[in-house]
């Protein structure tokens, strides 16, 4: 793929849509999303908001003969999951993990490892409706193994 990492992001955002209702953003929750609430108590459903980081140059692997543009780097994926209810939370983060760790993002990246993360029983926010935070740290490495035609240039 490429060092930017582009197209394991689009295709991290896509696999983390085919579960929990596909309520999954980049970022932040999109303005037009209408986030639904269970009818028995009113707390908001899960849902999932995943932020990449810059990739980043990694020390392996690394190719003398290759630009920058041709080496692999570390791609960063923090995932936030939210809802109403901490264990609806814990829930979609478990849903997550098994879900994106050891998962390749793409045929140039390694696999999802999990480096981190946090959560809480105490509530995010103290607007209505109530809302808890689990946090996972994802890192794939991306552009490995990519023979970099040197004529390219941008």
């Amino acid at each position: 793929m490429a060092a930017h990492g582009l197209q394991e992001r689009r295709n991290t955002l896509a696999k983390l849509k085919t579960i929990n209702g596909g309520r999954a953003w980049q970022g932040s929750v999109d303005d037009e999303a209408i986030i639904p609430r269970h009818t028995e108590d009113g707390s908001v459903m899960a849902y999932a908001v995943i932020t990449f980081g810059a990739p980043v140059k990694t020390k392996r692997d690394r190719n003398l003969t290759n630009s920058e543009l041709g080496q692999p780097h570390v791609l960063g994926a923090t995932i936030a999951c939210v809802a109403g209810d901490p264990d609806d939370a814990q829930d979609l983060m478990a849903d997550v993990i098994e879900l994106l760790v050891d998962w390749k993002p793409s045929e140039s990246a390694d696999a999802y490892e999990a480096k981190g993360g946090f959560g809480s029983r105490r509530p995010a926010t103290e607007n209505v409706p109530t809302r808890y935070i689990e946090g996972l740290y994802l890192e794939t490495t991306v552009n490995q193994g990519v023979d970099w035609d040197h004529s390219v240039q941008n």
